[in-house]
């Protein structure tokens, strides 16, 4: 049966219609696509592998530590800009301020670079120990560090990383001792670290990101505080969730935390409302909820502050090292609690290689790799996680463009 001009004009358009339908649904499950690889966050710190380069003399150089960790999926490199040693000897054990304080950045410089080269972007997060003529006990280190003095170098340090650097955290585990002292006195110190500092940053890269907290997950007495109660203090808000009005308010872009549990498996319920770990991250969400609505501390723009965890990993060596299973297991569970939650945007792999037997920093071994670069088993479970889940994390693009390191 032949069909009418008019029939057969019909039926083109009613197809067409269909095909621009069908197209529409492809694109918008490409749209789909392309918002799942806009999720988590992977990142990855190791200062002596990707800053000082301490392993190329066993085997690991900074290219191919920076290879390893694209090939999990990182994205984002985080240091640990320590404020003394940004200077000259001289300069940071002087117990009176030196005149023409001369700040040194070039190490850092050289590793946002390289990360850059390889799709990666740095937080930096802006810490301790402070030059022994900033602190209270005249001593290099965490006591009392003179808070007026750090925000004017975090001013300094923002200014000079501006366009290169799009994140910043304020201080390390201000919560444990060894980090902030005294103890007691730890909230009050930190709320105006992060005040002043937070100001200085945003005055001098005011597209740049500042994020609060960077806490340890659990109370130790007599080293750590539990990081909620600490935050209390820190906000001056009670139990019942109301501030003190005498207290300032705060701002911020995001919450930064470390929630390790070297003993347990991911999921576990660590003991105490006031703890977070990977599986208690609730806790936590909670907490800021209630300083969010109390007005303590509140989220940059509207919505509910976001959750950077900037720590996690297991031991892979020492007396808290668990067996090849446990620790692979339960890394891979941890990674997928992470993604879960939804106020999580980012997660970090705390280190990349062993710190050599005998050093300073070899009691604190989470690493992936052996010091000359010998891949772990746990380094495999994250390759294979970030292959598993790559359509739900961000996933490394082609070399980032970034304007020249000012001279320091």
């Amino acid at each position: 049966m032949s069909l009418s001009p008019r029939f057969q004009l019909l039926r083109a358009g009613v197809a067409l219609a269909v095909a621009l339908v069908l197209i529409a649904i492809a694109s918008g499950l490409r749209a789909t696509d392309a918002h799942a690889a806009r999720g988590m966050e992977i990142a990855v710190q190791d200062d002596a592998a990707f800053v000082t380069q301490a392993y190329g003399k066993y085997g690991l150089s900074r290219d191919r530590a920076l290879r390893l960790a694209r090939a999990f999926g990182a994205t984002r490199m985080r240091i640990n800009l320590t404020w003394a040693n940004t200077l000259s000897p001289d300069q940071r054990n002087a117990t009176t301020r030196p005149l023409g304080l001369r700040y040194q950045f070039q190490l850092v410089d050289s590793a946002i670079d390289a990360a850059a080269s390889f799709g990666m972007r740095v937080i930096l997060s802006l810490a301790g120990p402070a030059p022994a003529w900033a602190t209270g006990n005249r001593r290099l280190g965490p006591f009392r560090p003179n808070t007026t003095a750090f925000a004017e170098w975090a001013g300094i340090a923002a200014s000079h990383f501006r366009g290169r650097v799009d994140r910043f955290s304020i201080w390390n585990e201000g919560n444990i001792r060894p980090w902030l002292s005294p103890m007691g006195s730890s909230p009050s110190i930190y709320r105006n670290l992060y005040r002043r500092g937070y100001a200085a940053i945003k005055a001098a890269a005011p597209g740049a990101k500042v994020l609060f907290g960077e806490t340890s997950p659990y109370g130790r007495r007599g080293f750590a505080a539990k990081p909620i109660a600490w935050l209390r203090k820190v906000l001056c808000v009670n139990t019942r969730g109301k501030r003190r009005r005498s207290c300032p308010k705060l701002k911020t872009d995001g919450y930064a935390h470390h929630p390790y549990d070297f003993a347990h498996r991911a999921n576990y319920r660590y003991p105490g409302k006031d703890n977070a770990t990977m599986g208690t991250l609730g806790n936590l969400t909670r907490a800021l909820d209630r300083f969010s609505r109390s007005g303590a501390l509140r989220k940059n723009g509207r919505g509910r502050i976001p959750v950077y965890l900037t720590e996690y990993g297991y031991f892979a060596k020492g007396p808290r090292a668990l067996s090849r299973r446990k620790r692979t297991e339960y890394l891979y569970q941890g990674w997928n609690i992470a993604l879960k939650n939804r106020r999580v945007k980012s997660n970090l792999q705390y280190l990349m290689a062993s710190p050599p037997q005998g050093s300073s920093s070899a009691y604190f071994d989470l690493s992936l790799l052996t010091t000359s670069g010998r891949k772990y088993p746990q380094y495999n479970t994250l390759v294979r996680w970030y292959k598993a889940h790559r359509r739900n994390v961000k996933r490394p693009g082609r070399a980032i463009s970034l304007p020249p390191a000012p001279p320091s």
